[in-house]
């Protein structure tokens, strides 16, 4: 006997009203769920997904509903609406899905949250933190508890690029400098952890690009600004962010090279 179908709460969130608009609209022409999946050709897992509001659908695949379910515009209107709320959010699902990735490529102007030190973390984020310490002291630890990624035993293939800028800039004191230089130079001797060092006469990006394949092959990608990020999961946005990373890439020194700027700048921040 068929399970029932998941009982949903549009008043709950967008994603349940966009998944019960979905499924109302599929069963009003008398379509079974893997109907509905072949003509917009994904999986019948996929449309139970958004069904149930576990997955909501990109824009790409909205349209295609939009278009086989004639729902005038109705689905795109909430799939927006979806988009909008996931920014105010932005970081929350991309750290869950950068926890079990497969492989991280990153281009970053500074030390990323991965790589950082407990005391760097401190000296970056404190600015935003002046009148709530405690705030702070929390931030702090929940960056550095993301790095227990790599001490299991399937760590993530970690592949940097760091701005050689990032090296130089002292947060806070250059003795915090020297700790987090250490510590990239100890962690890229991991056979799993990479850093590349790209020169400051190359050119850059603006912003961070982090690229995550993830345990099943899908690809995503991130990019962040100055407290703006948007994750980005559609094939041509993560495409084009691909080619960014790889024109940075280009521009970046070997690995040994880079080993060599980095203790280049731990011995002047000794000074």
């Amino acid at each position: 006997m068929a399970r029932p179908p998941k009982e949903l709460t549009p008043e709950k969130s967008v994603e349940d009203l966009l998944g019960s608009k979905i499924r109302k609209l599929r069963l009003a022409r008398g379509w079974e769920i893997t109907e509905l999946a072949a003509k917009v050709f994904v999986s019948p897992g996929r449309i139970s997904s958004i069904e149930t509001a576990n997955d909501p659908p990109g824009r790409d695949l909205t349209l295609k509903l939009e278009q086989v379910l004639d729902a005038k515009g109705a689905l795109l209107e909430l799939q927006t609406l979806i988009r909008a709320e996931a920014f105010k959010n932005y970081a929350q699902r991309f750290l869950r899905d950068q926890a079990s990735a497969r492989s991280i490529h990153e281009f970053s102007p500074g030390v990323p949250g991965l790589l950082q030190t407990a005391e760097y973390a401190r000296a970056l984020m404190a600015v935003s933190f002046t009148d709530n310490p405690e705030g702070l002291e929390d931030s702090v630890v929940r960056r550095t508890e993301r790095q227990v990624v790599f001490d299991g035993g399937n760590p993530p293939w970690l592949w940097i690029v760091l701005a050689e800028s990032a090296l130089y800039q002292v947060h806070d004191r250059p003795e915090v400098m020297v700790k987090q230089i250490d510590h990239l130079l100890a962690m890229s001797e991991r056979p799993y952890i990479h850093v590349q060092v790209l020169p400051l006469d190359q050119p850059a990006v603006p912003g961070s690009i982090s690229l995550l394949t993830l345990r099943d092959g899908t690809r995503t990608a991130y990019a962040e600004g100055f407290h703006t990020g948007t994750y980005y999961q559609e094939p041509d946005d993560v495409d084009r962010l691909q080619r960014g990373y790889d024109h940075v890439q280009a521009g970046a020194l070997d690995l040994d090279a880079s080993a060599q700027v980095m203790r280049n700048a731990r011995r002047k921040h000794q000074r």
